[in-house]
């Protein structure tokens, strides 16, 4: 024995440091206050086999800090231990003699303690603990006074199972183990307990007590009362918590009464006290009917994330329907907003989280019931209205449809009971940047967050990011009860708001560190843009910014004056429109025109792959030969996809010779390369026959430009080649309209970043900005001659060819002629063609370059004023997270003062405990805050 040194050691446990072997008494000494340890004992003189505490005489003693009571009473279950059950198998049956045979044989697999060990009505009670799950004989405290038996076991930290007759107990560590593992791993209870039954036997888990749903049960109650812990319920004066009050928020945004200055209301820049919402909806956590909802218990109704069920069923029931069709692009959210699952009880969840920390709003986030409707974020911005808003009067709401949602915003807000907003309120809506390029044109100027003052560097994006960690838990609450699927994901919800705010202080350091050489480029290159741009057209483009700013609120269109105004030709996308309202009337099947479309894309797609392959090295890395056989497999399958229709709409005889006269497409755009093609990646492989394979990028692409118009005539499809040529004439147009605005692009880098560069490090960084705007250029020129050659093939008019003129390579230079029309010597130079072309009243190339010149402007400065705003909001932002821990601080200093009596020691040590927590957390951020103020 390693601890007497005489007796022999016939034990050895496994959790003490270094495996220590006792003998009998050394050991129950030993793990008297370890009584969950797991032992072995030696066996047959050849192994050590799995064995119990219990069987060494250790027994649970309560009411005594874990020293024996003189007046001990030994605990009864009620039942002796061989009439238990709970250690054999979940699945069998009592009328099994074999069964019964070998489940007990398995005992000396350390399933389960020896009944002899036992003696009398002495029977042990079950011990669920991380090390296993246990069997300890309990002895309760029988003095006079003594506590109940409840209290007795919480005392030693085990928590009941039961509240009548307590057969099970949950340790404390298992408790937290087990919610810490499905936060941080997502581990649902089934696998957690899964995994104890393995612990304890790893042979014959399944004669281990089942006692799941048990932890069901249990940790849901234990959570609970962590959070009423951990938000200062229980205290004086602070009984029984309201909605949302048992969740944390952004320490970083602005709050009155909890985080901002008492002279904030005189700052002159209110701008900067903007609270910022965004909402989007997750159809992953979704939610199936329950068979019994009867059954159902709520421990915690709205006090989490999730709403509560009364008012929002009652706003829900009154709320009017909207059904509509997006009139914008067609956008699902919109779309199928009505859509019923009938087996499901709850869709998916919507939320509303602050844009700049990506922090969940308190008691804002709701079940959907169909899809994702304007009543259910409605009730979700409302809920996120009402929470530390008093007279912040400027909110930016970040929102994916938000060009559909806001539009009867107010109008749905007044209607409703259920509903509220300040009636002075200030909502600048706006979309978030990877959204908004799905939308219309008109939309990114209208709703990008580049052009909303006060907003910064947000994306709007982040409630992406936040369902993704939510998601991995969301298969696990599809099947549970209602109210549990909600406790679990205000679990999750708030441990992520946790560790923000925890982060918080890093997390504003890295971003402002990250800011200061942005904010120094962009000032040095807007710097260089206004000392190169006339004086009065910079005053007049800035009032025609805030004119449009101040009119916003009113009328989003008012933001259209950022976008190019130069009347364009119409595009591929409205001569498609045109042509298909009329398809029928001109005989054509419905479809043909999409299908025509189709074709017109696909080898658009082609142009692309076949210059990507082009750009490719003699020896390709691995990762570019993967990518591009990924590449060339998603064009085959555009490919196959619009061969497959082509019999609908062009009718060619089996014997017809010509069919195949053209099946490989050799027009690609090489011309337009800046560099050789290399010849290395366009051989194709060769099949065992000796013929080569044609690659997607080759395959010639059935359309009646493609046949030529001989053959159109001959298979009697003119009408379907005249509707192809005039998609075409969009497309040339579409190009070009591109051409010029990469032109326009190319010389403002070169009058506002080329010349001005005075290092090298930013000659380097404007030529890469020029070499990217090239390579969209010479797309643009591949797909316009692609465009007129389809044309002449077709055989369209001289007119109309001559309109839509050859362009070539001395046609894409930046000559001084586009950049400076107005430079000494430029009387005598002309400019190529398509600048002068009639679009729709013979615009002028000077007008296009006054417009390239205001448009860029008008980014740059959006751009510089969003910078700007970002390092004075993450200064503001610092300040008021120091502000909000000291908040809380004093908070929880107040709480402690209030349990001066002896019964509320513990609440006293809790609230000490968690106000040096929130000390810290303001001493880091105070530091962050001097730095920030010595203008480092």
């Amino acid at each position: 024995c390693t601890s007497c040194r005489v007796e022999e050691a016939t034990w050895r446990c496994l959790h003490c440091f270094g495996r220590p072997t006792y003998c009998t008494l050394c050991c129950r000494k030993q793990h008297e206050r370890n009584p969950f340890h797991r032992v072995e004992k030696w066996t047959n003189n050849l192994y050590y086999s799995p064995a119990w505490l219990a069987e060494a005489g250790v027994v649970l003693q309560l009411g005594h800090g874990g020293r024996e009571c003189p007046s001990h009473r030994q605990y009864t279950s009620g039942d002796s231990w061989e009439d238990e059950d709970d250690w054999t198998s979940d699945e069998e049956d009592d009328n099994d003699v074999e069964a019964t045979a070998a489940a007990h044989s398995r005992s000396a697999d350390g399933s389960r303690p020896a009944a002899a060990t036992y003696t009398g009505n002495q029977t042990a009670m079950v011990i669920v603990d991380t090390t296993g799950i246990h069997r300890i004989p309990v002895w309760w405290c029988g003095c006079e006074g003594a506590p109940s038996d409840e209290m007795q076991l919480l005392d030693m930290a085990l928590y009941p199972a039961s509240h009548r007759r307590v057969k099970s107990c949950f340790t404390f560590r298992v408790l937290d183990d087990f919610l810490l593992d499905n936060l941080e791993c997502k581990t649902s209870a089934l696998n957690f307990y899964s995994k104890l039954r393995r612990t304890t036997n790893s042979t014959f888990p399944d004669q281990v007590p089942n006692r799941y749903q048990e932890l069901l049960r249990v940790s849901r109650q234990w959570g609970h009362m962590k959070d009423m812990m951990r938000h200062g319920f229980g205290y004086p004066g602070r009984a029984r918590p309201g909605p949302g009050d048992l969740t944390f928020f952004c320490a970083a945004c602005p709050q009155p009464g909890v985080n901002l200055p008492p002279e904030w209301k005189e700052d002159e820049n209110q701008l900067i006290y903007t609270r910022g919402f965004m909402m989007d909806g997750n159809f992953s956590a979704e939610h199936l009917k329950m068979r019994r909802p009867a059954n159902d218990v709520a421990i915690s109704d709205g006090t989490g994330f999730m709403v509560g069920e009364g008012r929002y069923k009652a706003h829900l029931k009154l709320a009017k329907e909207v059904k509509s069709k997006s009139s914008c692009n067609n956008h699902k959210a919109v779309n199928l907003a009505n859509a019923d699952r009938h087996k499901l009880e709850a869709t998916g969840i919507g939320a509303t989280a602050c844009p700049r920390h990506g922090c969940f709003l308190p008691h804002a986030v709701v079940d959907f019931q169909k899809g994702e409707r304007q009543m259910n974020m409605d009730y979700s911005f409302s809920q996120a209205l009402g929470r530390n808003m008093e007279n912040i009067q400027r909110v930016i709401l970040l929102y994916d449809i938000n060009c559909q949602y806001g539009v009867h915003l107010r109008q749905r807000f007044t209607e409703s009971p259920y509903l509220h907003m300040p009636r002075r309120l200030e909502i600048v809506q706006g979309i978030g940047l990877f959204h908004v390029h799905g939308h219309q044109d008109a939309c990114f100027m209208r709703y990008s967050p580049t052009f909303i003052p006060g907003a910064g560097l947000v994306d709007g994006e982040i409630l992406e990011t936040l369902w993704s960690s939510l998601n991995k838990v969301s298969g696990s609450t599809r099947g549970m009860a209602t109210s549990h699927r909600k406790e679990v994901l205000n679990r999750h919800m708030n441990d992520w708001n946790w560790k923000k705010m925890i982060n918080i202080v890093p997390a504003l350091r890295k971003k402002y560190t990250a800011n200061l050489p942005l904010m120094e480029d962009v000032t040095t290159s807007y710097n260089a843009m206004v000392a190169s741009a006339d004086p009065e057209m910079i005053q007049a483009w800035t009032v025609q910014m805030e004119e449009a700013q101040r009119k916003r609120l009113t009328d989003v269109k008012a933001m259209d004056v950022f976008d190019i105004r130069t009347d364009r030709a119409p595009s591929r996308a409205d001569i498609q429109l045109s042509l298909t309202d009329k398809e029928t009337q001109h005989g054509l099947q419905r479809g043909t025109i999409a299908w025509l479309s189709q074709g017109i894309k696909v080898q658009e797609a082609q142009v692309s792959l076949a210059a990507h392959v082009r750009s490719l090295p003699k020896s390709p890395t691995t990762e570019q030969k993967i990518d591009l056989l990924n590449r060339r497999k998603r064009l085959q399958t555009r490919v196959d996809a619009h061969e497959g229709k082509k019999a609908r709409y062009i009718v060619i005889e089996d014997n017809d010779e010509d069919d195949n006269e053209k099946d490989v497409d050799d027009d690609l755009g090489e011309e337009w390369d800046a560099v050789e093609p290399d010849d290395v990646f366009w051989a194709a492989p060769a099949q065992a026959s000796g013929n080569a394979i044609r690659l997607a990028e080759r395959v010639a692409i059935t359309l009646p430009s493609t046949l030529g118009h001989a053959r159109c005539e001959a298979l009697n499809i003119q009408q379907l080649a005249a509707r192809e040529l005039k998609l075409r004439e969009g497309q040339a147009n579409d190009t070009l309209h591109q051409i010029r605005i990469c032109l326009g692009q190319k010389s403002f880098l070169f009058r506002t970043s080329i010349r001005s560069a005075r290092s090298q490090h930013n000659k380097t960084r404007a030529w890469g900005d020029v070499n990217a705007v090239d390579r969209t250029l010479q797309h643009h020129a591949r797909v316009y001659s692609k465009a007129r050659k389809a044309m002449v093939s077709l055989g369209a008019p001289e007119a109309l060819l001559n309109h839509y003129k050859v362009l070539r390579q001395e046609d894409l230079k930046v000559s001084t002629a586009v950049a400076d029309p107005n430079m000494r010597g430029q009387r005598a130079t002309t400019m190529a063609w398509f600048w002068t072309m009639d679009i729709r009243g013979d615009a002028e190339g000077q007008a296009w370059m006054e417009e390239f010149y205001r448009i860029n402007w008008i980014k740059a400065k959006s751009r510089y004023d969003r910078v700007r705003e970002e390092h004075d909001l993450l200064k503001h932002e610092i300040l008021w997270t120091n502000i909000f821990f000291v908040h809380q601080s004093e908070a929880w200093i107040n709480r402690m003062r209030e349990c001066l009596s002896d019964d509320l020691a513990g609440h006293r040590a809790f609230a000490g405990k968690q106000a040096d927590m929130f000390k810290a957390l303001a001493d880091e951020a105070s530091a962050l805050h001097k730095f920030t103020m010595n203008g480092q």
